[in-house]
């Protein structure tokens, strides 16, 4: 009977063996085929797939920590500005929601 090499990518139970990830095992080609649809082996012969680089384009690190500077300038002065209005700020409260809240007191 023609038999097909294994290669566990999760651990799991074939037949009484408990197999761990990486462990190489033989089967017949009609359990192959369950076990690697399964996503619980590969086939052994082939190689791993390569995991695909993932390629970033180059930002300026000072954008993002001045963006978040002012976002968080923007929400406190908003905060501030509720707070001399008379009204009770929430923390979870975002900036559209301040605003909308700060229209509403003044007019």
């Amino acid at each position: 009977m023609k038999m097909c090499k294994l290669m566990a990518t999760k651990p799991h139970k074939y037949g009484t063996r408990h197999l761990t990830a990486g462990e190489e095992y033989e089967v017949p080609p009609r359990h192959a085929i369950a076990l690697v649809a399964g996503k619980k082996a590969r086939f052994a012969d082939k190689p791993a797939p390569a995991k695909a680089k993932l390629v970033v384009a180059a930002e300026p690190a000072a954008e993002p920590e001045s963006a978040a500077v002012e976002s968080t300038n923007d929400i406190d002065r908003l905060r501030m500005e509720a707070t001399q209005l008379g009204i009770d700020v929430d923390r979870r409260w975002g900036v559209p929601r301040l605003q909308y809240e700060i229209g509403r007191a003044r007019g």
